[in-house]
């Protein structure tokens, strides 16, 4: 499933590219963005082709009612791919989003894929909204740089599939091949995403990608009856767009860039992971490859959190010890200077200055 999801891929995306260009789905130049050219934005489209095309090619359904809750998560995945499409050529309210997310949320409980820790139906929807909408949001914020969001979603795909083959998924075993399909479409894209770019995953991309990524590890389950297991598995396999959203919000809120929460999230700047990084005297391609490391290693974590074998008084102290390096690493990435008020002022061009000694 991984070669031909990969095949797929990098056979399809080309083609998404010229249409992209033809029906006008590109990602123009800004201030706070990185390329120089218009670039193709419907990367998700050819991801989620190859995904779809290798899952009903390869994968046999004995008995499709017992995979109910697999179809309801490819079939979520469509709905946010159109609103990501819609998105791109006429952007969608904040609120709107979360209101089709919702929806998505509710189909997926609807076919069993909701997070159960509570056992309070409400609590637990609620939970498994925030987790959709958050890891979404994360992943979104991630496609700022050539190959950062593919790439870290590929290797978050692996360590999911890793991990649910690993456990058996705790009775979801499909689970794994879907998430080995997800890694090799993912891989197919980054050729063409890998600097320079010449297409970009685009909120159809990059919302498609965390809401998979979310709504399979949401499945997973990961333990049997511990809870704290549960928690830490599938947030150390999507540690990388977890951290770099939440470092990004608390720092824009501390350096006094934003007022409050919601202007932190909505704000738009270049000063996440892979922005810091670079301002610490990386190359982007050196900062990319950093947060593939990142992922591996976090990934690492989550396989061994979660061997059976390992308990509460192993693992805690391997989750503390993990979050105050993240607490460290995030003092250093502070250190970057990345929003305007910090940068150096930008010499004036050589005619205006003319003009002024004239």
């Amino acid at each position: 499933m991984l070669i031909l999801a990969w095949f797929l891929a990098d056979l399809g995306i080309p083609l998404i590219i010229r249409l992209s260009h033809r029906v006008g789905a590109l990602d123009r130049p800004h201030t706070y963005k990185t390329h120089q050219e218009p670039v193709a934005l419907l990367g998700g489209v050819g991801i989620y082709l190859a995904f779809m095309v290798t899952l009903v090619s390869v994968l046999r359904f004995p008995d499709p009612g017992q995979y109910t809750d697999i179809f309801a998560i490819v079939a979520g995945g469509f709905l946010v791919l159109i609103l990501g499409v819609v998105d791109g050529f006429r952007p969608i309210w904040a609120v709107a989003k979360l209101g089709v997310l919702l929806v998505v949320t509710l189909l997926l409980s609807r076919f069993g894929v909701r997070i159960n820790l509570t056992g309070i139906w409400a609590v637990d929807l609620a939970l498994t909204l925030a987790w959709i909408s958050g890891v979404s949001s994360a992943m979104n914020s991630m496609d700022n740089m050539d190959g950062a969001a593919g790439g870290t979603a590929a290797i978050a795909s692996f360590w999911t599939f890793y991990v649910a083959w690993y456990t058996g998924a705790w009775g979801q075993p499909h689970v794994s091949f879907v998430a080995i399909a997800l890694m090799g479409a993912c891989l197919g894209f980054l050729r063409y995403n890998w600097s320079p770019a010449k297409i970009f995953l685009g909120d159809n991309g990059s919302l498609l990608l965390g809401f998979l990524l979310a709504a399979l590890t949401v499945q997973c389950g990961w333990s049997r009856g511990d809870r704290i297991k549960a928690i830490l598995v599938p947030c150390a396999i999507l540690c990388v767009p977890l951290y770099d959203i939440t470092l990004s919000t608390i720092l824009r809120i501390v350096r006094g860039v934003v007022k409050n929460p919601v202007e932190a999230i909505v704000y738009c700047g270049r000063d996440h992971l892979s922005h810091r990084l670079v301002a610490l005297g990386l190359t982007k391609r050196e900062a990319v490859l950093v947060l593939y490391l990142f992922g591996m290693i976090s990934g690492t974590i989550a396989v061994i959190i979660v061997r059976p074998e390992v308990k509460p008084p192993v693992y805690i102290p391997i989750a503390i010890l993990s979050l105050m390096l993240l607490v460290a690493f995030g003092v250093v990435l502070d250190r970057a200077k990345v929003y305007p008020h910090q940068l150096p002022p930008q010499p004036a061009p050589e005619a205006s200055r003319e003009a002024v000694t004239s």
